[in-house]
Order: structure tokens, then sequence, then C-alpha cells
């Protein structure tokens, strides 16, 4: 389970009261990994290790893009 910082009830006092978007933003990004890990074992295909996972940043892409 990705769900080792916080859950969906604490994401509005994390935004509203701790103003910490990061924190959500690293919450959801593991919600994502885990759906492509599940999806990969539902195609039976091996899941990915983690060192192949990237997580990129809106900054990069904007700046890989132009």
């Amino acid at each position: 389970s990705p769900k080792d910082d916080i859950d969906g009830s604490d994401v509005a006092q994390v935004y509203w009261q701790d103003q910490n978007l990061d924190r959500i933003i690293h919450y959801c990004e593991k919600d994502v990994i885990t759906v492509v890990q599940i999806a990969m074992r539902f195609a039976r295909l091996p899941v990915l290790p983690v060192e192949a996972i990237e997580i990129v940043s809106s900054e990069t892409a904007v700046k890989t893009a132009s």
C-alpha cells in the first residue's frame, strides 16, 4: 500500500492548513505508481523495479517540451 504518510481524509488539512502542496503531490504520485504496478500484474507483465521508476516534475516536463 502506498499509504505511508497521509490518506485521503488528510488532504484538505494538508492543503488548507499546512499549505503543503508538495506533500499532496507525493501522495498522488505514489497512487499512480501503484495503479501502474497493478495494471502490469493484470496484464501478466512483471512489475517495474523501483529503480526503473522516474518521477518527473512539472518544471522538468516543461523544460523538456521546450
